[in-house]
């Protein structure tokens, strides 16, 4: 069994490579082939049982695409013939139209026909609860985009509470056959081990077993409850990027007088 990890020199943001860290314990025996940015891609002449992108920047996105962009028919022959595929965090947005970014429009690879909008001056900051043909999904949300376009087709899955694509629909990232590209990050795989057994399988690893998998579970029960409670905030107030710095005179004085009776 083959795992391909796409430039995890730029694609590692948010502790998402520990997505690969748990496959790594669940499938002890593949080979994980870490694809750099100079690389050419295994995915292109051989055959790949998942092919994962995790979060970058926003710069190593736009580098990510022009490399991307000559294997674009491969991947998307790949998609239809239905290879596994899990971009998570950002990485699903070099696949869309189009990146906007103020004035600048940052041509995708198109296939699939979304457009992401930043906005630096607001970070969406959110917890997930969502449902993937019964399985409840569960993540985090930490993004400047919100994608716009229609996935009522081909949709990752249905939010309970938290956001879709954008805060106008609870419908969350796309699937299409195996592929699975969505915002959530966690790592997901961490976080939900019924949606770790569903991609072992469709990977053709169905006797693989969980790593871990009594304390997974445990874990995945508790946050699944706490997920659940209408008491527990899921979006973090506000949604602003910007620092609240009080400069009034009176504001400094309390701050000096604080820092003078520590000592």
């Amino acid at each position: 069994m083959k795992i391909e990890i796409l430039f995890p020199e730029y694609a590692n943001l948010f502790g998402d490579m520990g997505n690969i860290l748990y496959l790594k314990a669940c499938l002890p025996q593949a080979e994980f082939i870490e694809t750099a940015m100079n690389d050419t891609p295994r995915f292109l002449s051989e055959p790949v049982d998942l092919i994962y992108m995790g979060p970058m920047s926003e710069a190593a996105q736009e580098k990510i695409i022009a490399r991307l962009m000559p294997c674009k028919e491969k991947i998307q022959e790949l998609i239809e013939a239905g290879a596994c595929f899990l971009f998570t965090g950002n990485a699903v947005e070099t696949l869309y139209q189009e990146i906007e970014d103020g004035n600048r429009k940052i041509p995708g690879l198109g296939l699939f026909p979304f457009t992401a909008r930043r906005s630096y001056l607001h970070r969406h900051n959110s917890n997930f609860l969502g449902d993937m043909d019964g399985i409840s999904i569960l993540g985090c949300k930490s993004q400047f985009t919100m994608a716009y376009g229609d996935n009522s087709g081909n949709y990752f899955a249905k939010a309970e509470r938290g956001i879709g694509l954008n805060r106008d629909t609870s419908l969350e990232g796309i699937r299409q056959n195996n592929f699975i590209g969505t915002n959530l990050i966690g790592p997901l795989l961490v976080m939900n081990p019924p949606f770790t057994r569903w991609l072992l399988d469709a990977m053709g690893a169905k006797d693989a077993p969980l790593a871990y998998k009594d304390a997974m579970e445990q874990a995945y029960a508790q946050r699944l409850k706490e997920f659940q409670d209408p008491a527990v905030r899921m979006e973090k107030e506000g949604d602003t990027n910007q620092l609240r710095i009080d400069f009034s005179p009176k504001s400094w004085y309390n701050y000096l007088k604080s820092k003078m009776r520590r000592g």
